[in-house]
Order: C-alpha cells, then sequence, then structure tokens
C-alpha cells in the first residue's frame, strides 16, 4: 500500500503492481518497551515481521505533536519505520495535528498551540508537517503517501476549524497548510500523494458532499481514504456504493485507510470491546477466524473492483492492539493475533496478493 512515489503517478488510477495491503500498528513501540511477547505458528516472532511476512507491504504510523508519554510522537515512530523498511514495507504517514487522538468526536488542538491565532495555526501545521516529514526522509524512510488529518469529516483541530461550529474556510486553510509542508520537505526531489480522510466509509452522498467541498475550495488531494468498521458504517454494499462513486465523481485513486473485524465475541480482559454482540456483525461473516478472513478477503475485492484501477488498498487499524498486563483494550477480539498472541489467518487474507 505505498509505492505511490510521486503524486502524479497516482492521479487517476494506482501504477501497476502498487497496491497495499496495510497495517496501521502504531502501538508496537510501547508493546516492545512492555516486552510483550508475539507468535506466529507457535514460534516467538516480532509482531511486524509476522504481518510483513503474511503479505502486508505497507506500515501507517498516526503521529502526535506533543503526546505526554511520547508514544505516537516522531522520537517513537522513527525507529518503527526503519523496521518497516527492513521488512520491505512503504510508509504512510498520518498526521492526527493533536497531542493525543483525533477522530470524528475528538479533534484537539496540540496544547503548545491552544493560544495562537488561525494564521498561528496555520503555520504551526505547515512547519510541523515539514519538519515531521524531513525527519523521515533524513532517516531514509520517506513516506509513500501521507494522510493530512485523521477522520476529519468535521474538520480538525477545534473549534478553530470545525466544520459544523465555523464552515470549512479555516478547515481548508489547516489542509493547504498540511499539504505545503508536505510538499516542502521533499524539496527538489518529486514529492508524495496526499490523502484527506473521512471516517464515513458507508456515507456515499455525505463522503460526496464532503470531498466535492474541498474540491471547490481548492484542496488539492491526490488519494480519498475511508474507514470503514460495519458496526458503525453499514453494509460492505454501502463501502462498495461510496468507493465506487468517490473514484467516478473525483477520477482519484481510493483506499480503505482503517478496517477491522472480530474473531470472536469473547473478552481476554476487563474493558468494554467495540463489538461485543451479535447484532453488530455482518450477515454471512462471524465472529470466528475463518469470519475475519472471510471479510477481510471481500474488502479486497470491493477495493480492487474500485472502476477504472482506482481501488489501491486496504490498511487494517491496529492488529497488535492485544490485552497485556498494564494495557487493557477495548479492542483484543479485533486483532490479527488471538488471545495467545499468535498471529490469526486473517493476516493472511490481509496480505493476500492477487493481480
Amino acid at each position: 500500500m505505498m509505492a505511490l512515489v510521486v503524486a502524479a503517478a497516482v492521479v487517476g488510477s494506482a501504477p501497476a503492481g502498487n497496491y497495499w495491503r496495510g497495517v496501521d500498528a502504531s502501538f508496537l513501540p510501547q508493546y516492545a518497551d512492555l516486552k510483550a511477547t508475539f507468535f506466529a505458528g507457535g514460534k516467538p516472532t516480532e509482531p511486524l515481521a509476522a504481518m510483513a511476512n503474511a503479505g502486508s507491504n505497507l506500515l501507517r504510523l498516526r503521529i502526535w505533536v506533543n503526546p505526554t508519554d511520547g508514544y505516537c510522537g516522531v522520537k517513537k515512530s522513527l525507529p518503527l519505520a526503519r523496521t518497516a523498511k527492513k521488512l520491505g514495507m512503504k510508509l504512510l504517514l498520518d498526521f492526527h495535528y493533536s497531542d493525543t487522538w483525533a477522530d470524528p468526536g475528538h479533534q484537539i488542538k496540540p496544547k503548545a498551540w491552544d493560544t495562537f491565532s488561525v494564521d498561528q495555526l496555520a503555520g504551526a501545521v505547515t512547519q510541523h508537517t515539514r519538519e515531521v516529514t524531513r525527519a523521515f526522509i533524513a532517516q531514509g524512510t520517506p513516506p509513500a503517501m501521507v494522510a493530512v488529518g485523521n477522520e476529519v469529516r468535521d474538520g480538525m483541530m477545534w473549534p478553530e476549524g470545525q466544520i459544523s461550529k465555523g464552515g470549512y474556510a479555516n478547515f481548508v486553510r489547516f489542509l493547504k497548510a498540511g499539504i505545503t509542508g508536505v510538499h516542502a520537505a521533499f524539496a527538489a526531489e518529486p514529492s508524495c500523494p496526499i490523502m484527506i480522510h473521512s471516517d464515513a466509509g458507508g456515507d456515499a452522498r455525505g463522503c460526496k458532499l464532503f470531498f466535492g467541498d474541498l474540491k471547490k475550495d481548492g484542496v488539492a488531494f491526490d488519494v480519498i481514504g475511508v474507514s470503514y468498521y460495519p458496526w458503525w458504517h453499514g453494509t460492505l454494499a454501502a463501502l462498495k456504493e461510496n468507493l465506487d462513486g468517490l473514484a467516478e465523481t473525483f477520477a482519484v485513486p481510493v483506499m480503505v485507510a482503517e478496517t477491522a473485524y472480530p474473531f470472536t465475541l469473547k473478552y481476554a480482559d476487563n474493558s468494554n470491546n467495540f463489538v461485543g454482540e451479535e447484532k453488530q456483525l455482518l450477515p454471512g461473516y462471524p465472529a470466528t477466524p475463518e469470519g475475519q478472513s472471510a471479510f477481510l478477503t471481500e474488502v479486497h475485492r470491493i477495493v480492487r473492483d474500485v472502476p477504472n484501477g482506482r481501488g489501491i488498498g486496504v490498511c487494517y487499524w491496529a492488529p497488535e492492539y492485544v490485552a497485556w498486563p498494564t494495557i487493557e483494550t477495548p479492542y483484543e477480539n479485533l486483532t490479527l493475533f488471538d488471545f495467545d498472541r499468535n498471529l490469526l489467518p486473517g493476516a493472511r487474507a490481509l496480505g493476500e496478493k492477487k493481480p
């Protein structure tokens, strides 16, 4: 999912051979510091190596500005990018423009930027994006794609950049500032494609309006990314309708930037899970290792079938987010490792290569 090297190369369709089978494994530095153990076929393994060996070719890394514990900051993320390169994986940087999670319900601007004017915020976005991107380039792990913002359906860096409170103007300015920062980081070298990422993977009408407004406001995106979690975003048919429609309307590549599915409805810790009931499942896709694999195979099929070759990949969110002492997770039944931290067959369904 990441060898699209030049922005111009991706507009219209994906270059031959560049279909992304990705993982957002941004928790890995934390698990490494806790000395968590993972297995493949019952044998100890490094989790990222296990996923690469299963066919994943892209590492997506979320980037926070000043996280309190350092995780998801640039310093903790740089070594993981080096590991990914050794494993033959390309890199997708996912800028949150926050010190913590940015998603449709939370887009809190960094504490250090709290008193900034809109002009200062835009400048900070450009500077932060440029410096972080340069750091990855300097160590020999340039991003093959950059997402400016994470799940930005209602804007980013609230309240200034919140669409529902103040319209598109400030949000568009912040997006353009981030895009400027990416291209400035590459300097004389060809830059990489820019993704804009909405969470609304099953909302064809909403996504068409959202990306249409960005296009009218001159936001130069190269790739459209969507999140697709069935219990929040609807049916597989709705995902297909949205991806096909976006690719046709905007003539750019589309990608499922986040997805997941349960391999069980059981619990491994005391945290309440995102998915714990049969009614949250898709018909025909049980919460079993086989059901998880079948789901991923079908999502890949939908993306690969996007007209004109504009479906460019699927990225699984947090396949490593397992239960471990000091880490309680609402996600342990959605990972690509079972409760004994053995690699699940879903990892191979995610990484399967097809023409």
